[in-house]
């Protein structure tokens, strides 16, 4: 009963100044919007960096590229090439943490419609290489394990690559030359942007077979392998068996970082995560400090407040109030303070959030229609949550001064105060 009377009093005495109070809770509101703004932001500008490089690649997904020893093993000098083959990927595919494999050849061909024409990186890949590298079709299909079976003449065409030898005309079912031999289009990518690409961005690629490759070229080595762990759990044991066996076959030492180069999606999204992890902390940094600024105000203000009621608190320790009632009356008017002014800034924010929410960033540059690669402003729940979490702090420091020095006034000084 008593801290209920005790919250009664703070709020009388919060209308009583209400203007004071008012602008105090304005200073607060503006530290708010500023706390979740930048943190928004933060987890803007991740999402669509993510976007990117998840575009590239599916999780776990890792690129095997061709070497060069640096240490001796099984009698091989070190300096020796490491190449891998396509019969490498059965190996591989038996190892049970692994979860798809493809060879990969490529090789630049001139590539012809009718009388249009143009080049492009052909890649010979597995059916499970549309997995591992989000080749998702807009018309049509990704290659399948009939088309390897039978060796077809099949392509599957990238976006950039089907309008130039199409425009805006259908594309799947025609036949187009590649280096002089017909293939059918199966498919064409949908509008594919990454960060992450190695030779060419997909849409400027064609994908065909791998069985097919040597009716356009002839090569005995593949270009890459790329293959994709069955768990996060197991991603790194998986990476470690699959060097295991490479270097069983190749005869050279697993432990050799430079035999073969791998390309490690999930190592590279934890760099990225670091990366913007740690904007996002110095983001959340200078909005607290903003909001920071405002718990001064609070404490100025109750410190204020103090010293005009030095009579008031003489009075009612006169008459039996105790320290721990003054200290929680001041305490509970800059929680109230910090608390309207709270609700007010998310608000705000809100508001901003969801008028300008989308701010350019590199959409145009990738040509990305999809507009997902922009920032997005994102008030989410862990947004909401740190700033209130700041906020309580920010309150509960910046009363409590305040009421310590209210409560420890001697009530004969403060009576006699004027």
């Amino acid at each position: 009963m008593i801290l209920k009377e005790v919250f009664v009093q703070a709020i009388q005495s919060l209308v009583s100044h209400r203007i004071r109070a008012a602008m105090t809770m304005t200073g607060i509101a503006w530290g708010i919007v500023a706390v979740v703004l930048l943190m928004a932001y933060g987890n803007g500008f991740h999402t669509a960096i993510e976007t990117g490089f998840r575009r590239a690649f599916s999780n776990g997904t890792v690129v095997i590229w061709n070497g060069q020893t640096s240490m001796q093993a099984g009698g091989e000098r070190a300096g020796r090439r490491i190449r891998l083959k396509e019969e490498d990927a059965e190996p591989l595919r038996q190892l049970g943490t692994i979860k798809h494999v493809s060879p990969e050849y490529v090789e630049g061909l001139p590539i012809s419609f009718g009388i249009k024409q143009t080049s492009s990186n052909v890649r010979g890949v597995a059916p499970e290489y549309g997995e591992m590298r989000s080749e998702i079709a807009e018309f049509g299909r990704f290659l399948n394990a009939e088309d390897i079976e039978k060796q077809r003449r099949v392509v599957f065409l990238g976006s950039e690559v089907a309008k130039k030898l199409f425009g805006n005309s259908p594309a799947v079912g025609e036949t187009i030359r590649i280096k002089g031999l017909t293939f059918e289009v199966i498919g064409v990518l949908t509008q594919k942007v990454s960060f992450s690409n190695y030779y060419s961005p997909d849409k400027y690629c064609a994908f065909i077979p791998y069985t097919t490759v040597k009716q356009l070229w002839s090569q005995d080595y593949v270009d890459n392998m790329v293959i994709q762990t069955l768990s996060p759990a197991t991603h790194f044991q998986a990476i470690k068996q699959v060097k295991e066996v490479l270097a069983a076959r190749h005869s050279f030492n697993p432990k050799d970082e430079r035999a073969l180069s791998f390309n490690d999606s999930v190592e590279n999204m934890k760099e990225i995560s670091g990366m913007t992890g740690g904007l996002k902390i110095i983001l959340s940094f200078i909005g607290a400090l903003t909001l920071m600024i405002g718990g001064i105000g609070v404490m100025n203000i109750m410190l204020v407040s103090v010293t005009e009621r030095t009579r008031e608190i003489g009075v009612r320790k006169a008459l039996g109030a105790r320290r721990r009632h003054i200290l929680i009356q001041f305490i509970l008017e800059a929680l109230v303070i910090t608390f309207l002014g709270g609700v007010l800034g998310i608000a705000l924010s809100w508001l901003v959030v969801t008028v300008a929410g989308h701010r350019p960033f590199l959409a145009d540059l990738l040509e990305d229609p999809t507009k997902q690669t922009d920032i997005f402003l994102l008030l989410s729940g862990d947004v909401v949550l740190t700033a209130t979490s700041i906020l309580m702090i920010v309150g509960v420091f910046s009363g409590l001064w305040p009421a310590l020095r209210a409560s420890k006034t001697d009530p004969i000084e403060s009576l006699r105060y004027e």
